[in-house]
């Protein structure tokens, strides 16, 4: 067999397959430990942890890492998805009196709660991605990290705020693009956001290991 057939393998074409394929596995994972709705903070860490380990070239195997990572953190990562869940709740409860009350107070509450969104799906990322691939003593820790690494690096959680916002906002201003896209995104769009933003923070993250 000629040298050209034994590395048709490392060919770009057959690699980036082959990492499309992993996104793809590693998203249907995600979604598949999602459906309990409580182990979504230990799911999203362990897709995360994956994720990680991707953008840093690390060797890895999709399903063994994923549940390591699942069990690894599950105690840490379901207090931390608690915690932003509860804050969820009070977002979502503050917008809804919002609508309610019509007039400035109304106006007021609405923005308010708006702007915590943002900051809230901004944290669901930073501190998913740190507990998928740092230590932590408490949740309490990574929560603080969370937050110095969104004020570092405010481009890069732009690009995870629009990866995980497009399609939601697509519903009001497109909708033939959003129900043409909800199923696929559905299936794809976990670990499509986890790894695209694993890669887009890898450069931060570096700095972070060379510290540690």
């Amino acid at each position: 067999m000629s040298k050209e057939k034994k590395n048709i393998a490392d060919h770009p074409f057959f690699v980036w397959m082959g990492f499309v394929g992993d996104v793809a596995a590693l998203s249907v994972l995600w979604l598949v430990c999602c459906i309990p709705l409580v182990t979504i903070g230990a799911s999203t860490t362990a897709a995360f942890s994956v994720a990680g380990k991707m953008a840093a070239k690390d060797d890895y195997l999709i399903i063994r890492d994923f549940l390591v990572a699942l069990k690894r953190d599950w105690k840490q990562a379901t207090l931390l998805w608690g915690i932003l869940a509860v804050a969820a709740v009070l977002i979502v409860t503050d917008y809804q009196i919002g609508l309610a009350n019509p007039g400035s107070l109304g106006g007021a509450l609405i923005a308010v709660s708006a702007a915590l969104g943002v900051c809230l799906i901004s944290m669901v990322g930073a501190s998913f991605s740190l507990l998928g691939r740092f230590s932590y003593p408490g949740v309490r820790t990574v929560l603080a990290d969370a937050v110095r690494l969104c004020l570092a690096n405010p481009a890069t959680m732009l690009l995870w705020l629009g990866l995980v916002l497009w399609l939601p906002v697509s519903y009001y201003f497109i909708p033939a693009v959003f129900f043409y896209l909800r199923l696929p995104w559905l299936f794809l769009g976990g670990g499509t956001c986890i790894t695209a933003f694993s890669f887009a923070i890898r450069p931060f993250f570096r700095k972070l290991e060379k510290k540690r």
